[in-house]
């Protein structure tokens, strides 16, 4: 049997900060990108497409991010932080955020990424 990425059921309503259930599904999500590197969300049809364009193009300006830029993301652990510019994988970029589901964490990424502010990147 080959492995299947986890999806994950955002439509509930409960699924807001402070919840058993957003408790939950953090830990569902930071297994799930740990173990496959991406999940697909489930939203019940509820998906509104301006918030996939918005994910979507908070990670194409992530990415669009100057190299050097992106290197001050390091981290003690191997492959966190910025892996890239690797010449056997020149298509290979990833960047982690250690401890994601932190506000701290996030908000100390977004500073690295964009000292001048972004808060769209942080909250989308």
């Amino acid at each position: 049997m080959s492995p299947k990425i986890p999806t994950l059921d955002f439509s509930r309503e409960d699924l807001k900060p402070g919840t058993k259930y957003w408790e939950s599904t953090r830990e569902n999500i930071r297994q799930a990108l740990e173990e496959y590197g991406c999940f697909i969300i489930d939203l019940k049809d509820k998906t509104p497409l301006d918030l996939l364009d918005r994910v979507f193009g908070s990670l194409v300006d992530l990415f669009d991010l100057p190299t050097q830029t992106k290197m001050k993301n390091k981290y003690d652990k191997p492959l966190n932080g910025y892996v890239g510019q690797i010449p056997a994988l020149p298509l290979h970029e990833s960047l982690g955020i250690d401890n994601a589901t932190s506000l701290e964490a996030t908000r100390s990424f977004t500073g690295l990424m964009w000292p001048q502010g972004n808060e769209h990147f942080r909250y989308v």
